[in-house]
C-alpha cells in the first residue's frame, strides 16, 4: 500500500513538473513565433494561476515581451515593472523594459535600465550596444537643435573631429541639407 502511494505521489510530482515546464514554455513558444495575442493570453493564465508556473515574475516579463511585440509599450513597461518587483535581480526584465523605453523615445529611462542590466551582468553585450545607439541618436538630435537655434558655422562643423562619428550619417547630411 505504501509503495503504491509513493509511486502515485512520484507520478503526481512528475506530472506537476511537466505541466510547469509546459506552461512556462508555451507562453514563450508563442512569443518566439510572434503569436503575441496567444502569448498574452497564455501568460495571463499563468499570472492568474490558471496554469501551473514556477515563477510569476517571469510570466509578467514574458507578457511584457508580447505586448512590446505588438507595439503596446506602456502595457509592456507595466508588466516589466511587476516582474522587477517580483524578481529585483531579473536582468532580462530590466533590459526589455529599457527596450520599451527606447522604442518610446524615453532615452534617459532606457539608459537607466541598460545600466542596471550591466550592473547585474557586465558580460551582456546588448545593453552596451543599445546605449551606444541612444547616444548616436542623441548626437543628431542635439546637432539639429543647435542649428535650429542659430548655430550656422558649417566650417567648424565640417572640421570638428568630435563630429567625425556622425558626419557620414544620413541625419548629419539631412541637417546640412536643411540649413
Amino acid at each position: 500500500m505504501r509503495a503504491r502511494f509513493v509511486g502515485f505521489f512520484i507520478l503526481m510530482i512528475m506530472n506537476a513538473i511537466i505541466s510547469v515546464c509546459y506552461a512556462s514554455d508555451l507562453c514563450y513558444e508563442y512569443i518566439k513565433i510572434k503569436k503575441y495575442d496567444d502569448a498574452i493570453r497564455e501568460c495571463t493564465r499563468q499570472i492568474n494561476r490558471e496554469t501551473e508556473v514556477d515563477d510569476v515574475g517571469i510570466a509578467y516579463a514574458n507578457r511584457g515581451i508580447a505586448y512590446a511585440g505588438k507595439g503596446q509599450y506602456d502595457q509592456a513597461i507595466t508588466d516589466y515593472d511587476t516582474a522587477i518587483k517580483a524578481k529585483p535581480r531579473y536582468e532580462k526584465a530590466y533590459f526589455n523594459r529599457g527596450n520599451a523605453y527606447y522604442a518610446k523615445g524615453q532615452y534617459d529611462d532606457a539608459i537607466d535600465d541598460y545600466t542596471k542590466t550591466i550592473e547585474l551582468n557586465p558580460k551582456n553585450p546588448y545593453p552596451y550596444y543599445n546605449t551606444a545607439c541612444i547616444y548616436s541618436v542623441r548626437a543628431c538630435e542635439q546637432l539639429r537643435k543647435s542649428v535650429e537655434n542659430g548655430f550656422k558655422d558649417w566650417n567648424i562643423m565640417e572640421k570638428d573631429k568630435d563630429l567625425d562619428n556622425i558626419r557620414n550619417s544620413s541625419c548629419y547630411k539631412e541637417i546640412k541639407r536643411d540649413k
